[in-house]
């Protein structure tokens, strides 16, 4: 059995949340581990690994929305190539 979130480091600070999932730290490792016990698929991690290696942000159209809105950047890749010229 791995115990998780027992050492401290500086690099590293948990959550409000994870301080959430119980007052007692060995409940609360317990309580975490068992966020990640079932498995997911490799398509859906591919997506998430994809999404976080660019920057961007992984969820349906209004949810990208907000997040642009809330932060003022893109958070969805552009159209891939060249802009198509205008002729006059």
């Amino acid at each position: 059995m791995i115990i998780l979130l027992t050492l401290t480091s500086e690099l590293w600070q948990p959550n409000e949340l994870y301080f959430k999932l119980s007052y007692q730290q060995r409940t609360r490792a317990k309580r975490y581990q068992a966020l990640f016990k079932y498995h997911i698929p490799e398509e859906e991690l591919g997506r998430i690994r994809n999404a976080t290696q660019s920057d961007m942000v992984l969820g349906d159209d209004r949810f990208k929305e907000e997040i642009e809105a809330l932060t003022g950047r893109r958070v969805t890749p552009r159209k891939r190539g060249r802009k198509s010229s205008q002729m006059d």
